[in-house]
């Protein structure tokens, strides 16, 4: 019998990029997400709602650190160690770690690909409101603890079975629908917040995307425009909408060397009347790869 989950959604994330100033240029320019005043050169930690922080990048080759899963409270959280300490999986607390990560307590974990899980609850709210410097307003949510979260990740997987029973079988996230195969998987209203991918040949594992979602559609448009009016961005899927969660979004090149879907209108998960589905494309429209320009002849 699958578990009922304790995770309520995706809280935060921890990224690395060989520069950590070029990235908080690009967060805030393209983005418009805001940097929290914490920042160091070693560490930079953005916002994009109420929260003190959804997104830290720290120096490093470029990639997924880890991801920060929240659970409602402290009785939840040990519930949580407790299921899966009697399956074997090992767990850790760790106060020092929760203290850098400002939330009142969290719980160390590896997925079967050795990705870090931070199981967490208590998060910091800040004072002071989010201040987009683009304008811009992020789709999370704070109706109740965690609510809709940051956004998802799109993770890809040595051993994709594995990685679908763990996330499903163990953690208890719930299948939404399919994709050419696929698992995209939720936990709240969110349509997913994670898509649980697998390496092609010649593949690496790891974080394949980060997807935010904007309020409104011009604020994808926006982005696009700036996106032009800069050198050294690079889209790797043009504007278009998903198949099955409706986004109509792009997907842009980080300089941590992932990317960022950022998107408009994803559609919301209702558990008691959702019913599962296949698709066999990505899009109805659009997410066409760009060409690198040709050289010139010289």
């Amino acid at each position: 019998m699958r578990a009922v989950s304790e995770v309520i959604a995706l809280g935060y994330v921890g990224l690395s990029a060989p520069d950590v100033g070029e990235f908080a240029e690009f967060a805030t320019s393209v983005l418009g997400m805001q940097v929290d005043p914490r920042s160091t050169p070693e560490r930079l930690r953005l916002r994009v709602d109420e929260r003190t922080w959804r997104l830290s990048v720290e120096l490093g080759p470029g990639g997924l650190a880890y991801t920060g899963w929240e659970v409602a409270n402290a009785i939840e959280l040990d519930r949580l160690a407790g299921r899966l300490d009697a399956l074997g999986i090992a767990t850790k607390p760790d106060a020092d770690l929760a203290k850098e990560r400002l939330v009142n307590g969290l719980l160390l974990c590896n997925d079967p690909d050795g990705n870090q899980l931070e199981f967490f609850y208590g998060p910091q709210v800040d004072r002071a409101p989010f201040h987009s410097p683009r304008n811009r307003r992020f789709v999370t949510g704070h109706e109740t603890p965690g609510d809709m979260g940051l956004g998802h990740v799109g993770i890809m997987f040595t051993d994709q079975a594995a990685a679908q029973h763990f996330y499903m079988d163990v953690l208890g996230f719930r299948l939404s629908d399919t994709i050419l195969g696929t698992p995209f998987v939720h936990i709240n209203r969110r349509h997913h917040s994670l898509v649980i991918g697998g390496t092609r040949p010649g593949g690496a594992p790891g974080l394949h995307h980060l997807m935010v979602e904007v309020e409104e559609l011009d604020m994808v448009g926006y982005a696009l425009d700036t996106i032009r009016e800069r050198t050294g961005d690079t889209i790797t899927l043009t504007l278009g909408k998903h198949t099955n969660d409706r986004m109509t979004s792009f997907y842009v090149t980080t300089p941590g060397g992932f990317d960022i879907e950022y998107g408009f209108g994803g559609v919301h998960i209702d558990d008691s009347t959702w019913t599962t589905a296949s698709y066999d494309a990505i899009s109805f429209w659009g997410h066409k790869g760009q060409k690198a320009p040709e050289k010139e002849d010289r």
